[in-house]
């Protein structure tokens, strides 16, 4: 096929229903009339010899050919747009632009707070929303640009995305200032022995945790699980449960609470938190902006022993 044979217009339609997965809601997006947007389908269908969309019963599907094109045909879209039709330069000081961040619930509490007052002190026309989303969603949604960045532990996201190291998350055991245990040195035995609050994340300490216990012969048997780390603090005011917690929330209760922190009987590998991007917004002068304030802010983590902010060398992004 010639490309010069092509009608380059067609692409913005082929992307519009691969978005929305509606002949409506594409239209409306484009402009154009229902019967024009059926007409430039069948044109569609006709130049890639696919039938490209079909309606079942979950509604407006795309076939196979149609989800291999997503991509490329959105990648395409955004460089004409962001390289060739925009300028490539980005001042935060009159930038009007909105940013999508994705954080875990951790992220959420700790981070997200400093994130506002930082893109706020230096961009006062940018709008900022916080996507909290699971680990499976991550990928595709940086990739359709429904985030700009993912900022968290995400061991389990795919190697095509681009990432760039932030910081290093160690763990402790928060409890209340009335536990058992809060003025006293926590040991295996009783770590093990103490009721307590578990949140699997996707960073998979806890499961590292059953397994250094299970080698010392020990388990934890009264444990009440939860799906966030954010639902920890009620149960912990009840005086017997202890958390292994990220050691910047157990900070953060703290300030909020009476609760203190101890150190872990056994060594836990650190978490590593990242920002992660897709490559199509890699260039983008908006999105490289967003990744320097990121490292600026959060290239050195507060050390509560000391008070001191320690340098964490960032990690070039590949």
């Amino acid at each position: 096929m010639d490309i010069r044979s092509v009608d380059l217009n067609l692409l913005p339609v082929l992307d519009a229903l691969l978005r929305h997965r509606s002949a409506t809601l594409a239209a409306r997006e484009l402009n154009m009339s229902q019967s024009a947007l059926s007409t430039a389908l069948g044109r569609l269908r006709a130049l890639l010899g696919d039938e490209l969309f079909v309606r079942t019963g979950r509604g407006f599907r795309p076939t196979a050919r149609a989800s291999e094109l997503a991509e490329p045909v959105a990648e395409i879209i955004e460089r004409v747009s962001d390289r060739i039709l925009q300028s490539s330069s980005f001042d935060p000081k009159t930038a009007r632009a909105d940013f999508r961040i994705a954080h875990s619930d951790v992220g959420a509490y700790v981070l997200w707070p400093r994130v506002v007052r930082a893109v706020r002190a230096r961009a006062p026309g940018v709008q900022l929303a916080l996507k909290t989303l699971q680990q499976d969603e991550i990928a595709p949604a940086l990739a359709e640009g429904q985030v700009d960045l993912a900022v968290g532990s995400y061991p389990g996201l795919p190697d095509s995305l681009f990432q760039q190291r932030l910081f290093e998350r160690v763990y402790v055991a928060l409890m209340a200032a009335t536990h058992p245990l809060a003025k006293k040195t926590v040991t295996l035995r009783s770590f093990a022995a103490s009721p307590q609050v578990v949140v699997r994340a996707a960073s998979g300490v806890q499961d590292r945790i059953d397994q250094v216990l299970s080698q010392q012969g020990l388990a934890r048997p009264r444990c009440v699980e939860l799906p966030s780390y954010l639902m920890i603090p009620p149960l912990l005011e009840a005086g017997d449960f202890l958390a292994v917690v990220p050691g910047q929330l157990a900070d953060a209760f703290s300030r909020h609470g009476g609760f203190v922190s101890r150190k872990l009987p056994f060594t836990v590998p650190a978490s590593v938190i990242r920002m992660h991007w897709h490559r199509r917004f890699n260039d983008d002068a908006a999105n490289r902006w967003l990744r320097a304030l990121m490292v600026e802010e959060f290239g050195a983590e507060p050390d509560s022993a000391k008070g001191r902010l320690p340098k964490v060398a960032p990690r070039t992004p590949g």
